[in-house]
């Protein structure tokens, strides 16, 4: 401590140095992290980017796939048990259409799997505050119910756990949207009524399955991938401009994580440089130590311990200066992207936290080791040479 407060002004610069590259990585890392979940959301509400139906199928197509057309037509509901090539998720979806719910009208009860949708829950704009349970609805927008009101479906009392925006997708906005298991057990009721169970009700089958292709997989490559292997399905396709601008801006953000490592390195180089001069400049001091006994670990340990003390300061100055960084971001960017109505998701302050004290542990082991390989040197010269290499 002694050491560090001894030239003040070098410290300073020193500390400086690093707090302003640890604020980079800190608002950098919660920035991408939050514009990572803010993209998975935006992405989301575009729909599918492909659409497995039964061949015999008739689909209306429309600009974006959020839900699966009714139709009397199935396809095995373990078609993507096995993975395929280029396939980053499937989600299943069972659409009963059906004028005997109780409701009054014809009405579209779809089930999904809430594990692997990516199309019906990002679109919700109210909700209970709570988690969704067995026995929970999610209705379109143009339905009337009202959130945590009841809705009774074949006898069967459902609560309304959320409702969802408007999507201009006419089954998406009229359709009553339950978990899989809750449409499967309504069987028995609909057998009752109508006196046999639709294909999509059962078990081993599902009215089709919307794709999200993976980072750098086209429109043809899917296609080929899928048609090659499986038989009796039909491919619809969303907007291909909304697939490749979703895939480049994923790789986009990958490789923006690249550069906030890019800054730590720098700043690791800089630090060894800089502590190399000051090793240098302070050969005669340690020459004195190692003469009146100091051992090798006890002149590194000194020298690494002291230029950690210093980055870690830095450290955490950093992540003060970052955190008003992504206040001015907050008050800026963000206010005006909400205004004109794109929404942003922050990241959840325990892994604010937490990336903040990894960039503090970080700009620590930094210093230590940006000083390690000069302190190692100086240890292994001898006390007169360092004493006399000094003048």
């Amino acid at each position: 401590m002694q050491n560090v407060a001894r030239r003040k002004l070098r410290t300073a610069l020193l500390a400086a140095a690093v707090a302003v590259s640890c604020a980079v990585v800190f608002a950098g890392g919660v920035l991408l992290r939050s514009i990572a979940d803010s993209m998975s959301v935006g992405f989301s509400r575009l729909g599918a980017d492909l659409l497995v139906v039964p061949a015999e199928a008739l689909i209306n197509i429309t600009a974006g796939l959020l839900t699966v057309e009714p139709t009397a037509q199935t396809v095995p509901a373990d078609l993507f048990a096995v993975p395929v090539a280029g396939i980053r998720r499937a989600a299943p979806q069972r659409v009963f259409r059906t004028d005997q719910s109780g409701l009054g009208d014809s009405t579209d009860l779809i089930g999904f799997d809430s594990e692997r949708d990516f199309t019906v829950q990002p679109w919700i704009v109210e909700r209970l505050g709570r988690q969704m349970r067995p026995g929970d609805v999610i209705i379109g927008a143009a339905r009337d119910e009202p959130v945590g009101g009841e809705i009774v479906l074949f006898g069967r009392p459902f609560r309304v756990f959320a409702k969802l925006g408007r999507s201009g997708v006419g089954t998406h906005e009229r359709a009553i949207f339950m978990t899989a298991n809750d449409l499967l057990a309504l069987s028995p009721a609909v057998r009752e009524r109508s006196g046999s169970v639709p294909l999509m009700m059962q078990p081993q089958r599902v009215s089709g399955f919307l794709l999200q292709l993976a980072p750098g997989t086209t429109e043809v490559q899917a296609r080929f991938a899928l048609l090659s292997r499986f038989s009796d399905i039909k491919l619809v396709a969303g907007e291909a401009l909304m697939t490749g601008v979703r895939q480049s801006l994923e790789a986009l953000l990958a490789g923006s994580l690249l550069l906030v490592a890019l800054a730590f390195i720098s700043t690791t180089i800089m630090v060894a440089v800089l502590f190399s001069a000051i090793i240098a400049e302070r050969r005669a001091e340690l020459g004195i130590l190692k003469a009146v006994g100091a051992r090798r670990r006890q002149m590194i340990g000194l020298m690494v311990i002291e230029a950690a003390l210093v980055t870690g300061g830095g450290g955490i100055l950093g992540i003060l200066f970052g955190e008003l960084l992504l206040r001015l971001f907050a008050r800026s960017v963000v206010y005006h992207l909400s205004e004109i109505g794109v929404g942003f998701v922050w990241l959840d302050a325990t892994n604010t936290l937490l990336i903040g004290a990894v960039c503090v542990i970080l700009a620590a082991l930094t210093g230590a080791v940006g000083a390690l390989v000069p302190a190692w040197r100086a240890s292994r010269s001898d006390a007169y040479e360092l004493i006399l290499g000094s003048n």
